[in-house]
């Protein structure tokens, strides 16, 4: 009888040659099969045995075996139909390689989504006629599985985020066709379509509705409306700890809904993109990966590459060289500059001043009730003159769009001719130690109704001392 490997030992040898199983998952997954055909594991062990010496061959035959696998209990059954034997295998197996390369995550489909929710009400439903205490083996084991079901649709769903973030990869690979045959684009955009669709309709889209709190379902609540009432439960039977271990599953659970909501934009948005834009898009995953692999190397242990390498990437890109011929985007304003500092305090310390004699603002008569009346449009305009009076300024070099916007913030009823009043009060009575020098520039103005009022700008200046 030929030497059998215990479970162990056979998983250690499927994990050291993950290759084999990979490729043939990936079949799997093409071909929408639930099952491996003995055939195709054995043409591609015997593929990848070119590359090892005759010791690791034999190893690999009798650890990649049906008897093996079968005794081992990592197949959990073999069939034979119309001549061909079929291999199950363990899910379990299965899904610690898809864990081991990330193009093997399984799209979360609205069937598994949905098993999993129908889990959550059977729970729900029989714990409501548990006894809540800790002494019930019964409750015990359903608060476990409640854990249990938990955990993995965590897990579930963070697989598929990590996924979905890296469906810009796929987006490229389906694209890549477009610079290559420009004459079949029309075709290869109805391929395109279909493929990105399926990806949206069948995946993204259900995976946001069930972690949309707002969904509504015609024969039970929905997730996060089930993870409420099983907090309401276990604190209502005095079980706080469980209570708020369920409430932080849902707080995960609702942050997952954010990056898929990223992905279904960028989805979006490169179902509209053109040949053109698929190109540009191209070329700008390939030389962002570029960047990456740049990177990854001053992450290595050879402490004389620390800094990435600019020199080399601009030299291998010519269209690196026309951007030299764009201007470099100016700094903010916000530095270190003395001058903008005492500027900002400055413009601080007279808003403060305002905010200080908010209350002595006066609120001016109505201008349409004045017209026609004098005692009230001269008590308008004193109380405007007696604020302006007291008003502190500032060298500024546009006056009267400093005055308007202080006039008004802080003074109720003011209109755009009041402005003018100012103004010309101002003229006839300079602020002490200040001048105003009217210039032949124009500006415009937004007044009330969203008129436009051109004037000319005025400078407030410090008089010089002679």
């Amino acid at each position: 009888m030929s030497k059998r490997f215990n479970t162990l030992e056979t998983t250690r040898i499927l994990l050291e040659h993950a290759g084999i199983l990979l490729g043939l998952i990936q079949r799997m997954d093409v071909e929408n099969l639930r099952y491996l055909r003995e055939f195709d594991l054995q043409q591609a062990l015997i593929k990848h045995g070119r590359h090892v010496n005759a010791q690791e061959r034999r190893r690999l035959q009798r650890a990649f075996s049906s008897d093996n696998l079968f005794h081992a209990n990592l197949v959990i059954d073999i069939d034979k139909v119309e001549g061909e034997r079929r291999l199950v295998f363990h899910e379990s197996l299965l899904e610690l390689l898809r864990l081991c390369d990330l193009s093997l995550h399984r799209e979360l489909t609205d069937a598994r989504l949905r098993t999993r929710l129908v889990a959550l009400w059977d729970l729900n439903a029989r714990l409501e006629a548990a006894s809540f205490s800790e002494a019930d083996a019964d409750f015990t084991e359903l608060a476990d599985e409640l854990n249990a079901q938990l955990s993995q649709l965590i897990g579930l769903l963070r697989q598929n985020v990590v996924r979905m973030q890296g469906v810009s990869a796929d987006l490229a690979e389906i694209s890549g066709e477009a610079s290559r045959a420009p004459e079949h684009f029309a075709t290869f955009r109805q391929s395109m379509l279909a493929r990105i669709a399926t990806l949206y309709e069948r995946h993204i889209k259900p995976a946001l509705a069930f972690l949309n709190p707002d969904t509504r379902l015609a024969d039970g609540a929905n997730l996060f409306a089930t993870l409420e009432t099983l907090v309401r439960l276990f604190e209502r039977h005095g079980k706080q700890d469980r209570a708020d271990q369920i409430f932080r599953v849902s707080l995960s659970l609702n942050a997952m809904h954010k990056p898929i909501q990223t992905v279904a934009r960028e989805v979006d948005n490169f179902l509209r993109k053109t040949r053109r834009g698929m190109l540009q898009y191209n070329a700008i995953e390939h030389h962002y990966g570029r960047l990456l692999d740049a990177l990854e190397r001053t992450r290595t242990r050879d402490l004389r590459v620390t800094r990435l390498s600019g020199g080399d990437f601009l030299r291998g890109d010519s269209f690196v060289s026309g951007l030299k011929g764009f201007q470099r985007p100016r700094s903010y304003a916000f530095g270190e500059s003395a001058s903008y500092y005492r500027l900002l305090f400055s413009e601080i310390e007279l808003r403060l001043a305002d905010q200080r004699r908010r209350g002595e603002a006066p609120a001016l008569p109505d201008m349409e009730a004045s017209l026609g009346t004098e005692r009230i449009d001269a008590q308008r305009i004193q109380k405007l003159f007696h604020w302006i009076d007291i008003l502190e300024l500032r060298p500024t070099e546009d006056l009267v769009r400093e005055l308007h916007g202080r006039l008004d913030d802080f003074i109720d009823g003011y209109r755009f001719p009041d402005l003018l009043a100012v103004l010309n009060r101002l003229a006839h009575a300079q602020p002490q130690g200040m001048r105003i020098h009217t210039t032949n520039r124009f500006r415009l103005l937004e007044g009330e109704a969203g008129d436009l009022y051109i004037y000319r700008r005025r400078r407030l200046e410090k008089e010089s001392s002679a």
